[in-house]
């Protein structure tokens, strides 16, 4: 039985590194993996269950993926980290192709060549899986039928914000602050509520390099960021998150689960993937752990 459970993409990344940084009229030159345009496993909701697996979490992960070499790929790659795929179906036709483009300084570029806006089929209502009851819950991307995974979830729900398709039980949104329009960064929680519903106890903002704020009831909490050198930032924000469900499902006070969570944050920088497959047995420790 699966302790928590992630909903998200899983993919197969093929990373850029860029001689410079992306800016209108720049000439830059790009080194690919292996020189040949090399993929690894990527995704909002691989990169979350593979660093929960590493600190020692039994995880599953519910996505869609496509049929292809690319597809197997990923899969084989996140069922080696001990990631539980019982909830992760295929679709028909190969899978979309996603460049990250890393600049020097470790920032990345997300482009999906040849997307189409189609939505992903529906995940496996819980009824279909009843040994699997998590105690902690991850929304990366809001694939339908993730609300009655919500529901079903014992302990707390976070989610990735904002995002128009997100529905049911949610207690804790996490957003960039690059992402929140100056509409829903004057007022994250009362945001979210809005959206979400007074469940929402906790609108989570990410700074990067300056830490994290977490906006309750109760007022605002800030935790900085430990001091780290960015190889690439792929992922970070979904380790970030992984790090805050690990602590609240603990039990973790928000204080604490914030700090936990920047930690987690620091360490993915450091690392060159966006999955941390090859992170080492200690980079990611469980919380109380």
């Amino acid at each position: 039985m699966s302790e928590l459970l992630v909903i998200g993409a899983l993919a197969w990344d093929r990373p850029i590194r860029l001689s410079g940084p992306v800016a209108p009229g720049a000439r830059l030159v790009g080194r690919t993996l292996e020189g040949r345009l090399g993929g690894r496993l990527g995704g909002g909701g691989a990169n979350a269950a593979v660093a929960l697996a590493k600190a020692g979490r039994q995880v599953a992960l519910a996505s869609v993926i496509g049929q292809d070499a690319a597809a197997d790929a990923a899969l084989e790659d996140v069922e080696s980290a001990g990631v539980d795929t019982r909830l992760v179906s295929r679709r028909d036709g190969d899978s979309k192709t996603t460049l990250i483009l890393i600049d020097p300084a470790g920032e990345r570029l997300v482009m999906g060549l040849d997307w189409e806006p189609k939505p992903p089929p529906p995940l496996d209502p819980p009824q279909a899986w009843p040994a699997i009851r998590p105690a902690g819950l991850f929304v990366r991307a809001a694939y339908p039928g993730a609300e009655a995974w919500t529901t079903t979830c014992t302990g707390p729900v976070v989610a990735h914000w904002p995002s128009p398709n997100l529905r049911g039980r949610v207690e804790v949104v996490t957003a960039s602050a690059e992402d929140l329009p100056p509409e829903l960064a004057a007022d994250p929680l009362g945001a979210a509520r809005a959206q979400l519903g007074e469940g929402v106890s906790w609108a989570v903002v990410t700074r990067g390099a300056e830490g994290a704020s977490a906006f309750g009831e109760a007022g605002r909490i800030d935790a900085p960021a430990p001091k780290a050198r960015t190889v690439d930032a792929t992922g970070a924000g979904d380790i970030f998150a992984a790090g805050l469900l690990d602590a609240l499902s603990r039990g973790a006070a928000m204080k604490d689960a914030l700090a936990h969570a920047c930690g987690w944050g620091a360490t993915a920088v450091a690392l060159d993937c966006s999955a941390p497959l090859g992170a080492g047995p200690d980079a990611f420790r469980g919380y109380g752990g």
